[in-house]
């Protein structure tokens, strides 16, 4: 049996006993300092469970957490396209002109035109949108939407596959190649102008690898044009590249159309 001098009368007692014979104080064998030093070793011990379980439930909310619920990354984020005309009046519909960097998907274009539909301080029922692209050579809409109220496109110029694929062709295979142009539209193709057997022939290439041929007659301009005239046409319709290489096309009612060239990418 192990003996301490009690803490109050300091006579000598069980390191165990509960209660001072002589002076009847409470665990006597027991001194202050070692009860703060126990109280403090308990306090310790629950601050580092409580730590644990707090930092459990939330690793366990994290991983609750679905992969599909973060938002989606889009390739074409609202800043890049550029709003160059906004009209509105009220009770009219909102009518917007936007110019794109490029050509867009389907899912990337109603994004945008979601975004540019919300990017304005009109309240407007009924929105009508342009779009067209950098670098387009054609003046008209390359796409448009609406909402009205729901969303509606459509593509006025070649897609952005189609646009790829025909940026993608090889005119290796005319090696008598006297230009080449881009014609933009529902139906893009390249035109390739060459000359075969003293004969100038022009191609009409497309993305699914259609090809028309047809045949003109040439004329060398004073200003160092071509001049390429249908033989079978009766409207004075025809080609003219210019010195610079652009095409050219005329009607009975004067220039409707100037193409710059197309480099291919081969």
């Amino acid at each position: 049996m192990a003996l301490k001098p009690c803490k109050s009368c300091k006579h000598t007692v069980d390191a165990t006993a509960k209660v001072c014979p002589s002076c009847g104080v409470k665990n006597p064998g027991v001194t202050v300092a070692q009860q703060v030093f126990g109280l403090l070793i308990l306090l310790v011990i629950i601050a580092g469970a409580v730590t644990m379980c707090s930092g459990g439930n939330k690793e366990k909310v994290a991983d609750k957490t679905p992969p599909a619920e973060k938002p989606a990354q889009s390739s074409v984020l609202p800043s890049t396209y550029t709003i160059t005309k906004d009209e509105f009046r009220e009770g009219r519909p909102r009518k917007v002109e936007v110019m794109l960097p490029r050509r867009l998907n389907d899912t990337e274009l109603a994004d945008v035109a979601k975004a540019v539909r919300a990017d304005t301080k009109f309240k407007a029922d009924k929105s009508f949108i342009g779009f067209r692209v950098e670098g387009q050579s054609d003046g008209a809409y390359w796409a448009n939407a609406s909402f009205d109220p729901d969303y509606r496109s459509s593509l006025i110029g070649l897609s952005a596959n189609d646009y790829q694929a025909l940026k993608a062709l090889d005119l290796k295979a005319y090696p008598n190649r006297i230009g080449s142009w881009m014609q933009d539209g529902a139906l893009g193709h390249v035109m390739v102008l060459y000359k075969q057997n003293g004969k100038y022939l022009l191609d009409s290439v497309f993305a699914s690898g259609g090809k028309n041929t047809e045949h003109y007659v040439g004329k060398k301009l004073p200003d160092g044009g071509l001049r390429l005239d249908d033989p079978e046409s009766d409207f004075n319709e025809h080609y003219v590249v210019d010195a610079s290489g652009n095409l050219q096309g005329w009607g009975e009612n004067g220039m409707y159309m100037t193409l710059p060239p197309f480099k291919p990418a081969q």
